[in-house]
């Protein structure tokens, strides 16, 4: 029936029922298919992996980047202050001590003026 129009007809993804036809086909293997969507995309996955593999690299990653803690900034900023402060009370407790020493309390020892400010202080917190 189609004895001089079939020769060499290859299908890819049918096998021919006609046995003619069977006679005459020859059935593709996937040597004889040349280029096909999975050959052209075979390299595509191992590219775009490498490629997100450098991009990752390149990156800055902000975790890593990020404080331990999130007020160190706030403690450096305010050290500068709180030495200030800790010098001036220093010296603020060095007047007081002085004071009671050349006036009010009379007493000729330095223990004897700290051993006294502690007991005052005794007190008062237990009046409140």
């Amino acid at each position: 029936m189609f004895t001089c129009a079939i020769r060499g007809v290859a299908f890819r993804s049918y096998t021919p029922n006609d046995e003619e036809l069977k006679q005459h086909s020859q059935i593709a293997t996937p040597d004889d298919i040349g280029e096909t969507v999975e050959s052209e995309t075979k390299d595509y996955t191992k590219k775009a992996l490498a490629a997100a593999a450098e991009q990752e690299k390149e990156e800055v990653d902000l975790f890593n980047l990020a404080p331990k803690k999130p007020n160190w900034d706030l403690k450096r900023d305010v050290e500068k202050k709180l030495e200030k402060l800790d010098r001036r009370t220093q010296r603020a407790i060095l007047e007081i001590i002085r004071e009671r020493l050349s006036g009010g309390d009379k007493t000729a020892n330095l223990a004897e003026a700290v051993a006294n400010a502690e007991k005052e202080q005794q007190l008062g917190e237990e009046d409140d």
